[in-house]
């Protein structure tokens, strides 16, 4: 046998579903979403990327995965110089690789090309399977020796 709720129980009852119902609804639409503090706004970074940032003595490090799927994706590396970093005097060697250590699989390092402002490209990185994937940014040159370890979780 169930027991009718006082009037102030019910309102509360009520409040809380209506609440639950505004907080689901906003979300569950991503257009009602802004884009989170530092994310970049400007149109570099392709829709549906993923780009993680990280840092060494010498650079601020950007890594951005073009398609965050299993399948062949392209990579780009932007390095920032610190301020107060000595900077070099010739372009460093850029490369990406990637590891999956729970299944064993590992990606040999591509060499990334480099692009105007501190940017470096690789156009096809392969990820053969979803999981928890390290990629690993090396930098080298002018006396650098830098490894960074982004991880990002591929989905699919």
């Amino acid at each position: 046998m169930s027991r009718r709720l006082p009037p102030s129980g019910q309102r509360v009852l009520v409040a809380a579903v209506v609440l639950s119902a505004i907080l689901l609804t906003a979300l569950s639409v991503p257009a009602l979403w802004g884009p989170w503090p530092g994310t970049p706004v400007s149109g570099e970074t392709p829709r549906g990327a993923a780009t993680l940032t990280g840092g060494t003595a010498h650079d601020v490090v950007t890594l951005t995965v073009s398609t965050p799927v299993t399948g062949t994706t392209g990579v780009d590396v932007r390095l920032a110089p610190r301020t107060g970093a000595a900077s070099g005097r010739s372009s460093p060697v850029v490369t990406v690789s990637a590891v999956l250590p729970t299944a064993g699989h590992a990606v040999p390092g591509f060499t990334a090309a480099p692009a105007a402002g501190g940017r470096y490209h690789v156009a096809g990185l392969p990820l053969m399977m979803p999981g928890r994937w390290e990629f690993v940014v090396a930098v080298e040159g002018d006396g650098r020796h830098d490894r960074l370890v982004f991880p990002l979780t591929i989905p699919r």
